[in-house]
């Protein structure tokens, strides 16, 4: 008996240390610089600092467009930055003003810790509310990629007309468990304890980061894209987020992985993306 007990003391003792050591690389994952720039891609732009609802210092680029006041904002996924959505950008620049800004500790942007999400609606509405007050833009769309739609979907305010989410999760708390779901039975335990981290390290419930729970609400137009075959955020989200909300408009890119449903037929994304926004934000 004393044997047994000793077994599961040392194997919930692994379990706490190896889920600390996943939950600290998580909110503080290794910052990717894109090597990239708008002039990279022909497009005039102009560098932005402007803070969000809470203080954080972010890092932004605006590219004009001298022909309209709408403007795109264009938000990356986990973990990477603004430059990683340059390609998104530069079609996007063809139609509209296009801003694009690194999410809290990422790129060059202030912050000592991620939160996948919860605390980036902060980082967004700090976006808006700059376009608003600085550039007296108040026709806004967004396009989020990944974390980017997760946040997009999760923020409400007058100036957003549209919005268009690529890969984004229903549920933060799904992520993680999907994370930790090579360990079987093991991921709720896991997943437990990522949810305690927060709570106690961080002073958040990861289950109040719920796209799906926002969805419900949102009034204004939605197109969700997704990759048939994502692995990174299964494409069942996609699913839970358009049967809570039946009026959104729901495309799955066949054959399509995570980051790949603009590339498998850039053509076709292009102007399905430029066609919604043009239509929403008239």
């Amino acid at each position: 008996m004393q044997f047994l007990l000793k077994i599961i003391l040392f194997v919930a003792l692994l379990l706490i240390l190896f889920s600390l050591l996943i939950f600290f690389m998580s909110i503080k994952p290794m910052k990717i610089i894109t090597n990239l720039e708008p002039s990279d891609f022909g497009l005039e732009y102009e560098e932005i600092n402007f803070k969000s609802t809470d203080g954080i210092k972010l890092s932004g680029w605006l590219i004009p467009n001298n022909n309209t006041k709408a403007t795109i904002i264009v938000m990356h996924g986990y973990p990477a930055d603004k430059a990683n959505l340059l390609g998104i950008a530069e079609f996007l620049a063809s139609d509209f003003n296009v801003f694009l800004f690194d999410f809290r500790s990422f790129g060059k942007s202030e912050g000592s810790y991620t939160t996948a999400g919860h605390l980036e609606r902060n980082d967004l509405l700090g976006a808006i509310e700059y376009l608003e007050n600085e550039k007296n833009i108040t026709k806004v769309g967004l396009y989020g990629f990944s974390l980017g739609g997760a946040v997009a979907l999760m923020v409400s305010h007058k100036n957003v007309k549209a919005i268009v989410t690529d890969s984004a999760y229903a549920k933060l708390s799904h992520m993680v468990q999907h994370m930790y779901g090579i360990f079987f039975i093991f991921k709720y335990p896991l997943a437990y304890l990522t949810k305690l981290y927060g709570l106690l390290f961080l002073g958040i419930n990861i289950d109040d980061a719920s796209p799906v729970g926002s969805i419900k609400n949102i009034k204004i137009p939605i197109l969700l894209i997704h990759a048939e075959k994502d692995s990174q955020i299964p494409v069942s989200e996609a699913y839970l987020l358009h049967d809570a909300n039946n009026k959104t408009e729901l495309w799955i890119v066949k054959g399509a992985d995570h980051g790949m449903a603009h590339s498998i037929n850039p053509e076709k994304y292009e102007k399905r993306v430029i066609g919604f926004f043009k239509e929403n934000l008239r």
